[in-house]
């Protein structure tokens, strides 16, 4: 064990160390195919568990695949599957060993059902089976890190990978906000999109983030202000995987007994709640009254109240951060030489500003959705052609690329980018009410799982598997509220870790079963 624990750390700061010059263009984008073989070299040198811990550190560092027909093809897609391969290889093909499967997978075969009936259905199929393709190739990290969690000890193992990897994303976003200290903003912005997120997310993606991006808060009466958004392709995302970071860093900090520990993981907590508040993202930031509302009335109803009251903690400090955030912004002026923007509060106060451009237009958007779900009810425009939904699609072209590279000026992006800015909305425009019906059966099945594991288990208080696992809950309960105003449960990195933490609380609730 010691042996692959060394190799795995190797594997890290190199893959650390490549992407970075790749990205940064020193190294050619060719070498990403040395490291994608290396990556699945790993994954068959370890052991299963091993394998999985390569591939969660990895996800902070995978690229795009430089390739003439699809540039946005990342590397993930195929680690992902070499180890869900391994997976099956060793235990169902060699050990006779079953996949274990949670409560809540069945409801995804009635989804995946509608979903592809809708593809059938749709005018522009290869984008709907793509995007069913990009989700199943997600999902396989989920089913290897369920099956390969099997006991508590190595439960507490993957937490740790979990964390050490979002908080290389979180801190990375420190390393970004730190890096127009010494150039001016402009000139940060036109060469993030041009190097760092071409590395990541193709020359298509790019291109586009050249002029419309979500990386600038601005306000009515002040200069615009960079936000913190890391490797991601927008601030959104990033807010998120911050936000997924508390749980795994709260996770250990309650199992930890070394005082050093418990003071670096409270530091990295703070930081990680002020990236939040960095990111400039208003819907996590109305997102945070699901955790706060379900957990107050827990505490209210003594459901628990030993267990669930460490959960206020990084909530309260987000609070306290966010009151005092207009000093902190202040201080960053000043270090940049430049002058102070408006503040996070008044960002925050333009939630109810419906004159906001992007208050008005998510309303707009949502507006318009809604009218062509009207029309569509059953299975909508077909799983990833929310294209179709816009009203510049009414004649629709039999060339997706042109329609999709088209730029919409309503929006000032390319049709291909836009979406309802609700994941909810999303469903319904895509796949109809019937995908709608099915995606929420499916997270009504993950509550009420995670519902009678606390009800079994709220008094084991001194439990940090049973903590991560109520605390996961209550994060994921942040991220479907926010997902109210955006469906970045989509992106990648994003879908990533929530099917991680999926799993990781799932074989939790396993092993407190038996």
């Amino acid at each position: 064990m010691f042996k692959q624990k060394f190799f795995l750390i190797v594997l890290t700061i190199y893959q650390l160390f490549s992407t970075a010059l790749i990205a940064i263009g020193v190294w050619p984008a060719q070498v990403v195919y040395i490291n994608l073989a290396v990556q699945l070299g790993a994954i068959l040198f370890f052991d299963l568990e091993y394998a999985l811990y390569s591939v969660i550190l990895s996800i902070p560092f995978y690229l795009a695949v430089p390739n003439p027909k699809f540039d946005s093809l990342s590397a993930w897609r195929f680690t992902f599957l070499a180890l869900l391969i391994v997976l099956w290889y060793k235990q169902v093909f060699k050990a006779k060993q079953k996949l274990r499967w949670m409560s809540w997978d069945p409801h995804l075969i009635f989804l995946t059902a509608i979903i592809i009936l809708s593809i059938i259905f749709e005018p522009f199929k290869t984008v709907g089976a793509k995007k069913l393709l990009f989700v199943a190739n997600a999902y396989f990290l989920y089913v290897a890190a369920l099956n390969i969690i099997r006991s508590k000890q190595k439960v507490l193992r993957v937490i740790k990978t979990g964390f050490v990897s979002t908080a290389m994303i979180v801190l990375l976003g420190y390393v970004q906000l730190a890096s127009t200290f010494a150039t001016s903003i402009y000139y940060f912005w036109q060469y993030w999109a041009t190097f760092i997120s071409k590395a990541y997310y193709g020359k298509t993606l790019a291109d586009s983030l050249t002029y419309s991006n979500s990386w600038f808060s601005f306000y009515k009466n002040s200069p615009p202000s960079l936000r913190m958004f890391s490797i991601l392709p927008d601030s959104h995302a990033f807010a998120v995987i911050a936000m997924f970071s508390i749980p795994f860093a709260a996770g250990l900090l309650y199992s930890t007994k070394k005082t050093w520990q418990k003071i670096l993981l409270w530091a990295y907590i703070v930081f990680a709640d002020l990236a939040i508040i960095f990111s400039g993202t208003r819907g996590v930031w109305v997102g945070i009254l699901a955790p706060l509302v379900i957990l107050t009335y827990l505490y209210i109803k003594h459901w628990g109240r030993k267990l669930i009251a460490p959960m206020f903690l990084p909530i309260l400090i987000f609070f306290a951060l966010f009151a005092i955030s207009p000093l902190i912004q202040k201080a960053v002026a000043t270090i940049r030489n430049g002058a102070t923007a408006g503040n996070f509060i008044q960002r925050a106060q333009s939630v109810y500003d419906l004159g906001d451009t992007s208050n008005a237009g998510r309303i707009a958007i949502w507006k318009s959705t809604l009218k062509y779900a009207l029309v569509h009810p059953l299975l909508g425009a077909g799983f990833g052609d929310f294209i179709v939904t816009l009203p510049i699609s009414n004649a629709v072209p039999k060339d997706y690329q042109q329609l999709a590279n088209q730029k919409n000026q309503t929006y000032n992006l390319p049709n291909q980018y836009i979406t309802a800015h609700n994941l909810y909305l999303d469903f319904l425009a895509e796949t109809g009410l019937l995908g709608l019906t099915a995606f929420l059966l499916y997270l009504g099945g993950i509550a009420k799982k995670f519902w009678i594991f606390f009800k079994n288990h709220y008094l084991y208080s001194d439990d940090g598997l049973i903590f991560f696992a109520v605390n996961a809950a209550i994060y994921l309960a942040w991220l479907f509220a926010y997902s109210l105003f955006d469906g970045t449960l989509i992106n990648d990195r994003v879908l990533m870790y929530f099917f991680l933490m999926l799993a990781i609380s799932g074989s939790i609730i396993s092993a407190y079963s038996v």
